[in-house]
């Protein structure tokens, strides 16, 4: 389980793309559990036996969708950021074109 290493690091400290390339890893990881389970209660057709083999994945999948959702909120929380600096900068730049537009009328 590679994307588990380093788990324990604060997703704030990691660089975009390393962010998007463990919660990937961890996206895979947690649909490979579910589908091996699924493989796996193919063996025993028994309404027991697949409920089994789906809490066990289910159970082994936890920890890996608890790092996973951390790093969505981290994911996030960078996106509205980003998002927030982006209409800064449009409402700056529409502000400062108005300007200039009344100055070119004012002038004329």
């Amino acid at each position: 389980m590679s994307a588990q290493t380093g788990a324990s690091d604060d997703p704030r400290g990691l660089s975009n793309g390393e962010l998007e390339r463990r919660y990937a890893a961890l996206h895979r990881e947690v649909f490979a559990l579910y589908e091996s389970a699924q493989g796996g209660a193919g063996a025993d057709t028994t309404r027991e036996g697949t409920d089994a083999a789906h809490r066990q994945a289910q159970a082994r999948a936890q920890p890996l969708v608890e790092q996973a959702r951390r790093l969505h909120q981290e994911r996030v929380r960078r996106l509205r950021r980003r998002a927030r600096r982006w209409w800064w900068a449009t409402g700056a730049i529409t502000v400062t074109g108005t300007a200039l537009v009344l100055w070119l009328i004012a002038r004329g």
